[in-house]
C-alpha cells in the first residue's frame, strides 16, 4: 500500500490541527465560556431570589393584616368598662388581654424576622445582579479579543482546508474515510510509525503476530490508542 499521499496529507493536516487547537484553547475563549456559565448561574439565582422575596412579602402582608386585627381587638378590650362586667367576665377579659398581648409579641418577632430575611435576600439579589452585569461586561471584552484571534487565523485555516481538499483526490477513499473518522474522534496524529515493536504514539508493545501482520499489510490499528500504525 502506498502511504506517501496519506502521510503527506497528515503533515499538512497537522498544521491545521495546531491552529484549531490554538483557537480551542485560546484563554479568551475559555474565559468567555466561564463567564457564560457565571451569567447563567447568576440569572438562575436572581430568579430564585425574586421568588423567595415575593413569597416573604406575601407572608409579611398577611402578617400585617393579622397584626392590625389583633391590635384592634386588644384596643377594644382595653376600652371595655369593667363596671358593667361580672367577676367572671373581668377574669375572662384579662385572660384574653394576656393572650392578645402574647400574640402581638409573637407577631412582632415574626415580622422582624421576615423583614431581616427580605433585606438579606434583597442584598444577595443586588450582589447577584452586579455579578451578572459584570460577567456580561467582561464577556464582551474577552469575546472581542477572541474574535480578533479568529479573524487572524481564519485565512490560514481556510487555506489549509482548501489544500487538504485537493490532496484528498489522490488518496484511496477507504483510507481517507478511516482517517477522517478518527480525526473527528479527536485522535491525532491518526497515523504513527512503528517504533521497534511498539506503537509510535502510546508505546504499547505489539505481539509477534501483530508485527507480522503489520509488515505484510503495511498498516494496523493499535488496540490501545486506536491510531493507525504503519510500517515502511
Amino acid at each position: 500500500m502506498d502511504l506517501k499521499n496519506i502521510l503527506a496529507y497528515q503533515q499538512v493536516d497537522s498544521k491545521l490541527y495546531e491552529l484549531e487547537n490554538e483557537l480551542l484553547q485560546d484563554p479568551n475563549k475559555v474565559k468567555c465560556a466561564q463567564l457564560t456559565q457565571l451569567a447563567k448561574t447568576s440569572q438562575a439565582k436572581s430568579n430564585t431570589l425574586e421568588e423567595q422575596a415575593g413569597s416573604l412579602l406575601r407572608e409579611m402582608n398577611e402578617l400585617t393584616k393579622n397584626y392590625e386585627l389583633t391590635f384592634k381587638k386588644g384596643d377594644e378590650l382595653l376600652k371595655s368598662n369593667p363596671e358593667n362586667m361580672t367577676k367572671q367576665q373581668i377574669d375572662d377579659n384579662l385572660a384574653l388581654k394576656d393572650k392578645v398581648s402574647q400574640n402581638l409579641t409573637l407577631l412582632d418577632k415574626r415580622y422582624t424576622h421576615l423583614a431581616e430575611s427580605i433585606n438579606s435576600i434583597l442584598a444577595d439579589f443586588n450582589r447577584t445582579v452586579k455579578s451578572y452585569n459584570q460577567a456580561k461586561e467582561d464577556y464582551a471584552k474577552y469575546k472581542y479579543l477572541y474574535d480578533k484571534k479568529v479573524a487572524e487565523l481564519e485565512p490560514k485555516i481556510n487555506e489549509l482546508k482548501n489544500e487538504l481538499a485537493k490532496m484528498q483526490k489522490g488518496i484511496d477513499a477507504k483510507i481517507m474515510q478511516t482517517y477522517l473518522s478518527k480525526r473527528a474522534d479527536k485522535i491525532f496524529p491518526v497515523l504513527v510509525k512503528l517504533d521497534g515493536n511498539n506503537c509510535g504514539r502510546c508505546r504499547m508493545e505489539l505481539s509477534a503476530s501483530a508485527i507480522s501482520k503489520l509488515k505484510e499489510e503495511k498498516i494496523l490499528q493499535c488496540e490501545h490508542c486506536r491510531r493507525i500504525i504503519y510500517f515502511e
